[in-house]
């Protein structure tokens, strides 16, 4: 069976469909390196699903991925692929050396993370944002004293704590795909 080769171009196409299929209304930014890293996709999103979940979606579109403690690559082989009924699926090699995605959080994000921290959280008094999303800055959240910061399920043993390192601690196995709209 000969093996299609599908550029990083070309997987970055078709990982922008897929992500736009399984995440609908969420917009994604899938943009290809340059340069010595032309083989490389950066995903990147505000809110909407987990890094988790994109970063499932994402592995299965890498021909390769590094492996930073050996500073080697591992092959992941080729993907058989179905296509339309009664056809026999296509055998496909995915050129693309790694995907590295980011999740960042705008104002729906920072007042999900502020309404968890009121419901679930063992320290209710914080405030993170304001009524209109915009982060606390400049200062530490918490005491400094050796408190634990808890959301009720994971606790950050940090004596200091930022309101943009809270929200993200809170906010990693969140899906907010339910947030409002952005503009």
């Amino acid at each position: 069976m000969p093996t299609t080769l599908i550029p990083t171009k070309a997987v970055a196409a078709l990982l922008r469909k897929e992500l736009r299929t399984r995440f609908p209304g969420v917009r994604f930014s899938v943009r290809c390196s340059t340069g010595t890293a032309a083989a490389w996709i950066n995903v990147h999103h505000e809110d909407g699903p987990t890094s988790a979940q994109v970063d499932e979606i994402c592995g299965k579109y890498e021909g390769r991925s590094f492996d930073g403690m050996t500073d080697t690559y591992t092959d992941h082989g080729t993907t058989l692929v179905a296509g339309e009924a009664g056809e026999m699926p296509t055998e496909v090699r995915y050129c693309c050396d790694g995907i590295n995605t980011a999740r960042d959080f705008t104002a729906a994000g920072n007042l999900a993370a502020q309404r968890i921290i009121r419901e679930r959280s063992n320290m209710p008094h914080l405030i993170l944002c304001d009524d209109a999303g915009v982060l606390v800055e400049g200062r530490d959240i918490t005491d400094g004293e050796g408190c634990e910061f808890n959301d009720g399920h994971h606790a950050w043993d940090r004596p200091q704590l930022s309101a943009w390192s809270a929200v993200r601690f809170l906010l990693q196995h969140v899906d907010l795909t339910t947030a409002p709209a952005r503009r």
